[in-house]
């Protein structure tokens, strides 16, 4: 797998070698292996974890596991937490918004102050087809569709 995952950088992302890269870690198996096989390929990485806090003790050790892996690669690990709750109900939306808006207004100032060239995120195709079937639902792809259409 690692030489598949190196020869498909080369191929498509050889720009990346050079870069310094922010993974948005959320300590589940996608985006740990990707910091893995990003890490023995020899890239210029960094971690960013968001604890929203939704999960009670769960969320906590999810953040105890990404800092203690950064620790074991002794590479550079951001952590946020947030009270997504009480920031989706001040502004009157879902708390996957909320969540979405904490997430990357996070990675944003993270890559400004750090110099960062790259967020990277990991999604199976599960999670692709998740998001699909969300903007299908939306009519979201049908919007995009349109626009894209008229030109």
């Amino acid at each position: 797998m690692l030489t598949a995952f190196q020869e498909h950088l080369q191929r498509h992302f050889s720009k990346l070698k050079e870069k310094r890269i922010l993974i948005a870690i959320s300590g589940g198996l996608d985006s740990v292996v990707l910091t893995q096989l990003l890490f023995d390929t020899g890239y210029s990485i960094a971690l960013a974890h968001c604890n929203f806090n939704l999960r009670s003790s769960e969320s906590d050790q999810d953040e105890q596991f990404v800092r203690q892996l950064a620790d074991s690669l002794k590479i550079d690990c951001h952590v946020a937490q947030f009270d997504t709750l009480d920031y989706a109900s001040k502004r009157g939306i879902s708390t996957q918004m909320a969540a979405r808006e904490l997430r990357y207004d996070f990675f944003d100032v993270l890559c400004k102050d750090h110099n960062y060239h790259y967020l990277l995120t990991a999604h199976h195709l599960d999670d692709q087809i998740e998001t699909f079937f969300i903007n299908l639902n939306r009519g979201a792809v049908f919007k995009r569709f349109a626009r894209h259409s008229t030109k």
